[in-house]
């Protein structure tokens, strides 16, 4: 395990941003300075050969 890559959009199975995160000991991130709205989330690992899962099934949050 190398990292994790978080994708997530406002529309559920589109997930055009990404952030990628090189701290596999990494148990949680925030997010910041998301307008309001819903978002839609989903989280894949990486190995350091760049291989990565395929994504978790998607979460939702609304920003108010």
């Amino acid at each position: 395990l190398a990292g994790y890559r978080i994708r997530y959009g406002t529309t559920s199975g589109s997930y055009p941003n990404v952030i990628t995160l090189n701290s596999p000991g990494l148990t949680s991130y925030v997010v910041e300075n998301l307008s309001a709205g819903t978002y839609y989330f989903v989280m894949s690992s990486f190995d350091g050969a760049g291989v990565e899962s395929a994504n978790t099934n998607p979460v939702s949050k609304t920003i108010h």
